[in-house]
C-alpha cells in the first residue's frame, strides 16, 4: 500500500483520509503509521480530517489511544444496532453492552465521532431502542442506512426476508424523529453543526479522491478506476487497475447533479456555474421542470434541492437525469 501511495498521480494537496472497507481497526497501529508516512511524504495536508472505521469489538482503551497518538482524529464506528437479536441476524461480533462500551471509550478521546446504524434487520420492533441508546449516547454523527441484500453476498441468498418498503420507509422516518437535534444534512446521514463527514462530502459533490489497497475506486482527472479486488494480485501489483472508465463530460455533469441532490442544501447554481461554464438549467432544464412537477425537487434563487419526497425516493432524481 504504501508503494501505491508513493507512485499515485495526480494532485498533490488532500484534505481527508478514511480508512475503510473490510476492518480497518484490526490493523496495528505500526503499520497504520506506516501508511501515514507514506500519506505525508506523497500528499500535502493542511487541517485534514482523518476517519477510521472501527468494529466495536475492536475497540479498547489502548487502541482507541494509540489512534488518536498516530493522527486519527475521527472514529466512525460500526455499531449497526444495540439489540442483540438484530445484531446476531447481521452476524456482527459484538453483543449490544460491547457495542455501548465501546462508544463510551471513543467518546472519551474523540470529540468527532460517528455511530453507524441499520434498519431493517430483524426484530423490526428494536430499531427504536437502538435510536433511543443513540441520542443518549449523544454521538456528533449518525449515519442511518437501510439494510440491503445484495447479489453475490450471504444476504442475498436471503432476499426474502426483507422487510417491505413501506416497513422500511417508517423506519426512515423514525429515524428522522428521534434525531430532530441533528442536520440532516445527507440522505442517511445526521450530524451537529460542523460534525459534518468531509471525507463524505468529497463523493456527494463528485470531487476528485485517490483510493489505496485491493478493490479501491479512484476518481481522478475524469477517470473512475479500480484496483485488483484479488490481495494476491494486488500485492504483485500494487495499484494495477482492473476497471477503468473514462468519463465524458456529459457524464461527470449528470454524475455531479444526481450526487449533489443527495444532500440537504443541493445543488448552488454558482457552484455548477464555476465548474461547468453552464447553468444546471442550461443542461437539465427540462429535467429540472419534470422533477419539480412531481414533488421531487424544489428550487429557489440560489438552485435546486431536494424535497422530503425527494429524499425518500431519491433514486427516481437519478433514474430521470440519467
Amino acid at each position: 500500500m504504501c508503494s501505491e501511495i508513493e507512485n499515485c498521480e495526480g494532485p498533490d494537496a488532500a484534505e481527508t483520509v478514511f480508512f475503510g472497507g473490510g476492518t480497518p481497526s484490526l490493523v496495528a497501529p505500526e503499520s497504520l503509521e506506516e501508511i501515514f508516512a507514506a500519506l505525508h511524504s506523497r500528499f500535502t495536508f493542511t487541517n485534514p480530517e482523518i476517519t477510521i472505521e472501527a468494529n466495536p469489538d475492536d475497540v479498547d482503551a489502548a487502541l482507541a489511544s494509540a489512534w488518536r497518538s498516530i493522527g486519527v482524529n475521527r472514529i466512525s464506528l460500526g455499531v449497526q444496532s444495540f439489540n442483540d437479536a438484530a445484531l446476531h441476524y447481521l452476524g456482527r461480533r459484538h453483543d449490544a453492552a460491547r457495542a455501548h462500551r465501546a462508544c463510551e471509550i471513543v467518546r472519551e478521546r474523540f470529540e468527532n465521532w460517528s455511530l453507524d446504524l441499520i434498519f431493517g434487520a430483524p426484530p423490526v420492533s428494536a430499531w427504536e431502542e437502538t435510536l433511543r441508546t443513540c441520542v443518549e449516547l449523544a454521538p456528533p454523527h449518525v449515519s442511518a442506512y437501510g439494510l440491503t441484500y445484495e447479489e453475490g453476498t450471504p444476504f442475498g441468498k436471503r432476499k426474502s426476508e426483507a422487510v417491505d418498503e413501506e416497513t422500511s420507509l417508517t423506519m426512515y422516518r423514525q429515524a428522522r424523529a428521534a434525531l430532530t437535534d441533528y442536520a440532516r444534512y445527507e440522505i442517511s446521514n445526521f450530524a451537529r453543526p460542523g460534525c459534518e463527514c468531509r471525507h463524505n462530502l468529497v463523493y456527494w459533490r463528485n470531487e476528485e479522491y485517490a483510493g489505496f489497497g485491493p478493490g479501491a475506486y479512484s476518481y481522478v482527472n475524469r477517470v473512475r478506476a479500480r484496483n485488483a479486488t484479488k490481495t494476491d494480485e494486488y500485492l504483485s501489483a500494487p495499484g494495477k487497475k482492473d476497471e477503468t472508465l473514462h468519463l465524458s463530460d456529459r457524464e461527470i455533469r449528470v454524475e455531479t447533479v444526481i450526487q449533489y441532490l443527495r444532500l440537504r442544501a443541493g445543488l448552488r447554481n454558482r457552484a455548477y456555474l464555476e465548474r461547468f461554464g453552464n447553468t444546471v438549467r442550461e443542461d437539465f432544464g427540462v429535467v429540472i421542470d419534470g422533477l419539480i412537477r412531481r414533488g421531487l425537487i424544489a428550487e429557489d434563487g440560489d438552485g435546486i434541492r431536494p424535497t422530503e419526497l425527494g429524499f425518500e425516493l431519491n433514486n427516481e432524481i437519478g433514474l430521470a437525469l440519467v
